[in-house]
């Protein structure tokens, strides 16, 4: 049966594929090219070896005829691949349905220089070793993370200004998503050149909540903590009570990773600090109006010392110095930490490994409790930018990751009724459809719809193997779409109808906690390229923050060594950035 069954879904994907050489992008950048309609940067490779203009065929000086490149074209790069990436049985970075598809449909193949799965920063650290090696990058390196690394690539000199390329190829929902914030560019922008094209997020998607093990809670009677004393409470509750039952003292109270950083996307603890009126890793606005850094703000001593007391008492892992971001969320999905700080659609992912291990699992978000003074902050994705896109100066096609990435503007971004994408990007991957018509993207349900699959429990996601990340989002969409579910509304757009197959209920609860908070959220108000000081001493600054912060929570050193190390972070560069990063400000804010 699952043979024949996946026979039918390579034939649909055929029918798929095939239909798609129909679709047709309303985009200018997809018409074809008036051969005066070039880059005013003459130095941008954008032309650097053009193909001769055929106007009467379409056909521009890039070899586009408005729909696809007639002669594909290769774009090179390098992938880190994340643990939410997963593959049907026998496809992988370099073969899968979207590699495919962007060949056959735009003409553009990806191929990849290297690809490696990033855990423990593998992706940046490879990228690094490139750079200090002085090998030549590839056409396209996308990536998100620290801005320290996006500096290096830009000061390596490998890469070129997207100023005109952007002018020129973005399309207009990519460039309205850009406009929504006017300090998109700031971070990458050198001499008025902008060095690297933003990824795009949805709004508010980077932002905090308490997620709880609900089952827990229920079996110990415990109530919703408003304060960080009721969250204590809670946490020796699932340290001490045995919440799971099986007789040991084998569960504690919060998931935590501070391996590289105490501000973390997930598994995080920087609420905590907010809990005192401080952000740490990042540049909080002082009373007097000037930038302060928040790891050394005399609030972050205070949450040291409550998260020593935490470490004492057992409500956070001893190994939590050995865990980032990412491992540090295991004790959570492995049924160990019965609480964790992050995003709103960790029940997308990694939650499905929690239900994996322990299936009888639940959780449930609620909001981050306040401090002693009811202070109460967590961190903001500002603006909202989910990495970044930098194009090798010698590449031959670099306004192709601008089609690239249009495509998935105008056709999966917000996809039309009708439309290829309506359901998804690939039947019998991320949907099927059921006999009474109605879509599902439920494996585990209807594994027959879904053939191929190595691990129902997560849906395989083409979309996340594109240059882009997650193909293309437009801001604002999320949120509204998910508030509009929240509130029992009916879904009327393929998005919406697409949002509401695949968020869970506590997905909605938690979106809706996160607009009901947005209050608490505590801007990084630096948001420009790294100062000079900052790139000769920030690695030192950043190793003598952590490390005392670890030493004081494991008992290493006495809680007043904050104070020598905030001494020794002023007089080794950190007064000279403090300097530096509020010219900056003062410039910007003119």
């Amino acid at each position: 049966m699952r043979k024949s069954m996946k026979q039918v879904g390579l034939v649909s994907m055929t029918a798929v594929l095939a239909l798609s050489l129909a679709a047709c992008s309303s985009n200018n950048n997809n018409k074809p090219a008036n051969s005066s309609e070039k880059p005013s940067n003459s130095g941008n490779a954008a032309t650097a070896t053009p193909a001769p203009s055929n106007a009467a065929s379409g056909v521009d000086e890039t070899g586009w005829d408005g729909k696809k490149y007639v002669e594909p074209i290769t774009l090179t790069t390098v992938k880190g691949i994340g643990t939410n990436y997963f593959f049907k049985e026998g496809e992988t970075m370099e073969n899968n349905v979207l590699q495919k598809y962007m060949k056959d449909n735009l003409g553009i193949d990806v191929k990849y220089d290297w690809v490696v799965t990033d855990t423990n920063d593998a992706y940046k650290t490879k990228l690094r070793l490139m750079l200090s090696s002085g090998e030549k990058m590839p056409d396209v390196v996308t990536y998100r993370g620290d801005m320290e690394t996006v500096n290096m690539l830009i000061d390596s000199g490998q890469f070129m200004s997207v100023n005109d390329l952007f002018d020129k190829y973005a399309d207009d929902e990519y460039k309205q998503a850009v406009g929504l914030n006017p300090d998109t560019w700031l971070p990458v922008t050198r001499d008025g050149q902008k060095m690297a094209l933003p990824v795009m997020d949805y709004a508010y998607n980077d932002d905090m909540v308490l997620w709880l093990r609900q089952d827990w809670m229920d079996k110990l009677g415990l109530q919703a903590p408003k304060t960080v004393d009721d969250f204590e409470k809670i946490m020796d509750a699932f340290t001490n009570q045995d919440p799971d039952g099986d007789g040991k003292k084998d569960t504690f109270g919060l998931a935590l990773g501070f391996k590289t950083t105490f501000l973390n996307w997930m598994s995080d603890v920087s609420w905590l600090f907010g809990a005192y009126g401080t952000m740490p890793a990042q540049w909080n606005k002082a009373a007097d109006g000037t930038l302060a850094y928040g790891s050394i703000d005399p609030g972050a001593k205070q949450a040291l010392a409550k998260l020593k007391d935490w470490m004492d008492k057992g409500y956070i892992s001893k190994d939590s110095a050995l865990k980032d971001d990412t491992t540090g969320a295991e004790f959570f999905t492995k049924g160990q930490a019965g609480a964790i700080v992050g995003r709103n659609w960790l029940p997308d992912w990694p939650f499905g490994d929690l239900i994996n291990n322990v299936p009888t699992a639940k959780y449930k978000a609620y909001p981050i409790p306040s401090g002693p003074d009811g202070k109460i902050g967590a961190q903001s994705g500002n603006p909202s930018v989910n990495g970044w896109m930098l194009i090798n100066k010698n590449a031959k096609h670099p306004e192709a990751l601008l089609r690239y990435y249009n495509f998935f503007y105008e056709n999966w971004a917000n996809p039309q009724k009708g439309s290829e994408f309506e359901n998804g990007f690939a039947e019998g991957y991320d949907w099927a459809k059921l006999p009474d018509g109605t879509i599902t993207k439920d494996p585990q349900k209807y594994p027959d719809l879904f053939p191929g699959y190595a691990d129902r429990t997560h849906l395989v996601e083409p979309i996340y193997y594109s240059l882009t990340f997650e193909g293309a989002r437009i801001p604002t969409l999320y949120a509204d779409t998910m508030i509009k579910l929240y509130n029992g509304e009916a879904p009327t757009t393929p998005y919406e109808e697409q949002t509401k197959a695949i968020r869970k209920p506590e997905n909605l609860e938690a979106m809706k906690i996160v607009m009901d908070q947005k209050d608490i959220r505590m801007k990084n108000y630096f948001q420009g390229p790294l100062t000079d000081t900052m790139k000769s001493k920030n690695e030192l600054l950043n190793k003598l923050v952590n490390e005392t912060y670890s030493k004081i929570i494991y008992g290493q050193a006495p809680l007043d060594s904050f104070d020598t190390m905030v001494s020794n972070w002023k007089k080794s560069g950190g007064d000279q950035i403090t300097k530096e990063v509020n010219d900056w400000y003062a410039s910007a804010s003119k």
